[in-house]
């Protein structure tokens, strides 16, 4: 019930941002295009955030460790108060002064949905995820062995605590995010108005109430256990801003355009799908991949079978295969994931470059959006095709797996092997919505290649940074293969960050693919 609850959390989380940012779009016609660069301004205001706050600690204005024990605690609810308003209020400034085509209301509020939204997403859902599988982990566990400082231990002791007493905890990190996102739909429209009115002291006012929040927020948060408390702290801070923001609201929201019902627009996206999975089939790519997976399927236990004997059938060769051990389950599991690992993302790219760049270069694109038919659909019908198609694939290199291990190894795990490619899937999906972004960006099919490929690169890269890389998707690939196809009792680390960072990663390249294909004229 506990991995259910928190599960739904953090879909919760990366799902809100997106179904407030359509209503949105429904009332206003405010383009994906500010919700991206809404996201860019919270990242690019952590990129001097976070680096700032550890430099305050090293001279010692902030705490060393994570609690907030050292200097007093109002000193340090202020200073992390105003480092937050000011990094963020600044970067926002600074999105809103390149836009320049852009000064009304609704795209002050679409950029506060996607700076709170991304938060919500990284610092929510995927924090959320990492600490949850982590308490999971610790359950069993004696923590006197893990010598934690007294603060740490009684932290972490609660955390232990919460987790076991009641589901409902599960829904505390949502209902914070859709607060935090909230008051930056709030921050956003206030420096809307320095630019909209040309009144600057909106920006230092922004400032202002950021850190009084945030100061406030941390303060309460120390003193009390009681989140009713805490919440209720912060809703009297946000109430005069809300009372403010639905004010100007009535005054600056225009009539409501008139745009195409909801379920014409589905009914156009599951046309564009049923399409693109007909050109599927008729272009023979469900028989390519349906090969490809089924050899990476047959091949992993005929490798890990017969390498000793065909290492012995080599000349002068039959000293080493005796040093190779008895073959194993395990080494199944082991050839299987370094098969798709190394295809993967090349079969993603060669595959998905040419989704929507290729039917832009040959005009395609503009006669099927004449139908009419919304970008989005479009757009999303290319993914969801794409998905179809590797679900199956890797449903058929399951299956020839599991078939083969048993015959010549005897009885799996079946459950864990599944469980592991459901992990790969997600780890692949990453490079497929990668793909579908390069494809979106680009007019020529050999152009989204270079995209796509530099993407997925960029991502198996990202792995190796040293805060963030254990949560990138390529570490679903250790997991996967820690699981194993065989009853060993070795622990496994479980890595649910690395699910959620893979599940933002797919939902941000989509979005960013609707964004652009919006903007660009056919």
């Amino acid at each position: 019930m506990i991995i259910f609850t928190y599960t739904l959390s953090v879909l919760l989380m990366i799902a809100t941002p997106v179904v407030v940012a359509v209503l949105l779009r429904r009332r206003f016609t405010t383009p994906w295009f500010l919700f991206l660069v809404g996201s860019a301004t919270f990242i690019g205001s952590q990129i001097v955030h976070i680096p700032l706050n550890e430099w305050l600690a090293d001279i010692e204005l902030l705490p060393a460790t994570g609690s907030l024990t050292g200097p007093p605690l109002w000193r340090t609810s202020l200073i992390l108060g105003l480092t937050a308003g000011l990094c963020e209020e600044l970067a926002r400034t600074v999105g809103y002064a390149l836009l320049r085509r852009f000064r009304r209301f609704e795209h002050g509020v679409m950029l506060g949905v996607g700076h709170g939204g991304i938060e919500a997403m990284v610092f929510g859902a995927v924090q959320t995820a990492a600490m949850i599988t982590s308490l999971l982990a610790l359950q069993s566990t004696d923590l006197t062995t893990l010598n934690l400082a007294a603060d740490q231990m009684v932290a972490l002791t609660q955390q232990l605590e919460r987790l076991n007493s009641s589901p409902l905890w599960a829904a505390l990190p949502w209902l914070e995010r859709c607060l935090a996102m909230t008051i930056h739909v709030m921050l956003s429209v206030l420096v809307w108005q320095a630019f909209a009115q040309r009144k600057a002291w909106y920006v230092p006012l922004a400032i202002v109430y950021h850190a009084a929040f945030d100061a406030i927020a941390v303060y309460v948060g120390q003193q009390t256990e009681s989140v009713l408390i805490l919440y209720g702290v912060e809703l009297l801070i946000l109430a005069p801003g809300l009372i403010w923001l639905w004010r100007v609201w009535q005054k600056e929201a225009g009539p409501r355009p008139v745009t195409s019902s909801l379920r014409a627009e589905w009914r156009s996206f599951a046309a564009a799908t049923r399409k693109e999975l007909l050109q599927q089939w008729r272009t023979k790519r469900v028989i390519v991949v349906a090969a490809v997976f089924a050899f990476i399927g047959l091949a992993s236990p005929l490798f890990a079978k017969f390498t000793p004997e065909i290492i012995r059938a080599v000349p002068g060769a039959e000293q080493f295969a005796d040093l190779i051990p008895e073959p194993s389950v395990a080494d199944v599991m082991t050839q299987y994931v370094k098969n798709l690992t190394q295809f993967g993302f090349m079969i993603a790219v060669l595959l998905g470059m040419g989704a929507i760049a290729g039917e832009k270069e040959k005009g395609t694109a503009a006669l099927i959006l004449c139908k009419p038919m919304p970008r989005w659909a479009f757009v999303c019908s290319k993914f969801v095709a794409q998905t179809l198609l590797y679900i199956a694939g890797f449903f058929i290199a399951t299956l020839c797996t599991l078939y083969y291990t048993w015959f010549l190894f005897g009885p799996v795990d079946v459950g864990a092997f599944f469980f592991s490619n459901l992990l790969l899937l997600a780890w692949f999906m990453t490079y497929v919505a990668v793909t579908l972004t390069g494809s979106t960006l680009t007019k020529s099919v050999g152009a989204a290649a270079g995209v796509g490929l530099g993407g997925a690169v960029l991502l198996m890269l990202a792995g190796n940074l040293p805060m963030f890389g254990p949560l990138m998707p390529g570490a679903l690939v250790a997991w996967a293969s820690q699981l194993g196809l065989g009853t060993s009792s070795d622990p496994v680390t479980a890595n649910g960050g690395a699910v959620a960072m893979a599940l933002v990663i797919v939902v941000m390249c989509v979005l960013g693919a609707i964004a652009a294909f919006e903007r660009q004229e056919l």
